[in-house]
């Protein structure tokens, strides 16, 4: 009796990897682009004013206490994974297409 080694289609593994591993990485940079235009947004759509609210709110956060830079990072993190699932929402047929075999033969 031979031994029974696993074959793994490494080649498809890779493709596999390196499709979701694209998609992940569309999905953060969009969800960071909302989060962008609503910083841009608050500064009335002005660059200008758009910079003077960030340096506020960097003064601001740098003031505050550990408590309230802990909330300030909550929200944050809970507004990035929102924008992030709704991104991944409207993109998963591209998530199921990374999964397909490209194998046709």
């Amino acid at each position: 009796m031979s031994a029974r080694r696993g074959q793994f289609n490494w080649a498809a593994i890779f493709v596999v990897t390196v499709r979701l591993t694209g998609w992940l990485t569309v999905n953060a940079l969009a969800a960071a682009g909302i989060i962008a235009v609503i910083a841009f947004a608050i500064g009335s759509f002005s660059l200008p004013l758009t910079m003077a609210q960030l340096a506020n709110l960097a003064d601001r956060y740098v003031a505050a206490n550990a408590a309230r830079q802990g909330q300030f990072n909550q929200i944050m993190t809970c507004g990035f994974a929102a924008a992030f699932l709704g991104v991944s929402f409207f993109r998963r047929a591209g998530f199921a297409r990374a999964l397909e075999s490209t194998d046709h033969a």
